[in-house]
């Protein structure tokens, strides 16, 4: 008996197909998984760096290591690459762009219900012409989430937070080990940006000094970017390390973390381009930097604590204090931490009941 109940709760649940496609873009949806699985019949897609067909070239696989072991088990079925998507009431997807590396929009063509996408990332708020949030509505979505209201400039983009930012509240009391310093392009590689993590700007950011700001010296850690059209990031680490061996500080590099959150949590201060790793510290209130046409300014184009290279910053950090409009209107549920909690309900408001 309980088995032929079970089935017909089955039966009475709505199917869902969950896309994923690149760890560091599905990570800030994955927490959803879980509240998705316990009302509708949940699916997974793995697609272009998800894929088992894609090498991993970071120090850690965390596909491996955090999504399958986390959520892998919250899915009925796993596909890679291609699956029949018509028979699905509702598609969401952790990525929003039209590329041939997702084939979203083969999906789109060929779905039955709604298909829910999520920002790549920091962008242009869906105002210029080649913004992934404008040049995929009716193409590789319907809807897409943003992270805060500041980017609803379309009727389709509705703001859903940061649902992996969530956890971040109980970390907010661990002990200050470090400060972290999250890197976007090096000097080594072609770069879209005119200010890049070159010897140049690390000499320019005060380093020696910057490591006594805090109450006891502190190292610095590097967040490196694993990047898949540059197959390997050893290059990178031996790039860095050429560098950081003339600098008089302590210093670690990191390439794959696990708990990125812990890492943010972790920080004293944090400099950083503009990039959505680093509304984490911003939204626990760590004092933040940001280094001026480092990285798309996107949403951080009210943020205060954006500073020109060479510029002095340090007062700015010690005398920091947590952005609260800032948060308020960029990350959804970012003041009370309960992105996980908007985003399932906007999933059914706007896809599925």
């Amino acid at each position: 008996m309980l088995n032929v109940l079970k089935s017909i709760e089955f039966m009475d649940k709505k199917n869902v197909l969950f896309i994923t496609s690149q760890f560091r873009v599905g990570e800030r949806i994955y927490p959803i998984i879980p509240l998705l699985s316990k009302y509708y019949n949940l699916d997974l897609l793995k697609v272009y760096q998800m894929s088992n067909k894609h090498k991993w070239v970071g120090d850690v696989d965390l596909r491996n290591t955090v999504f399958d072991t986390k959520y892998l088990s919250y899915f009925k079925h796993t596909f890679y690459n291609h699956c029949d998507v018509s028979k699905y009431d509702l598609i969401i997807s952790d990525d929003n762009r039209v590329t041939t590396k997702t084939n979203l929009h083969k999906i789109y063509s060929n779905k039955k219900g709604p298909l829910i996408a999520c920002s790549h990332g920091n962008g242009s708020k869906g105002i210029h012409e080649d913004d992934y949030m404008k040049m995929g509505f009716k193409k590789s979505f319907d809807i897409c989430f943003s992270f805060g209201k500041k980017e609803n400039v379309h009727s389709y983009i509705i703001d859903a937070g940061i649902p992996s930012n969530d956890v971040l509240q109980s970390y907010k009391d661990l002990p200050k080990k470090h400060i972290l310093i999250i890197i976007n392009f090096l000097g080594n590689r072609p770069s879209p940006f005119t200010v890049n993590f070159d010897e140049s700007l690390f000499n320019s950011l005060y380093l020696e000094k910057l490591q006594y700001l805090y109450r006891k010296k502190l190292p610095i850690v590097l967040k490196l970017k694993s990047r898949a059209d540059e197959g390997t990031f050893t290059n990178n680490v031996k790039y860095l390390k050429d560098i950081f061996n003339k600098i008089n500080v302590d210093y670690k590099i990191v390439v794959d973390v696990e708990d990125d959150n812990k890492l943010i949590a972790e920080s004293a201060y944090v400099i950083s381009a503009p990039s959505t790793l680093a509304l984490k510290p911003i939204q626990l209130g760590t004092p933040t930097v940001l280094i001026k046409n480092s990285g798309a300014l996107g949403v951080f184009d009210d943020y205060d604590g954006i500073f020109d290279k060479g510029e002095d910053f340090r007062s700015y950090l010690k005398n920091y204090s947590k952005k609260v409009n800032f948060i308020k209107n960029t990350i959804t549920g970012g003041l009370d931490f309960n992105s996980t909690e908007i985003m399932f309900n906007k999933i059914k408001q706007y896809g599925i009941s």
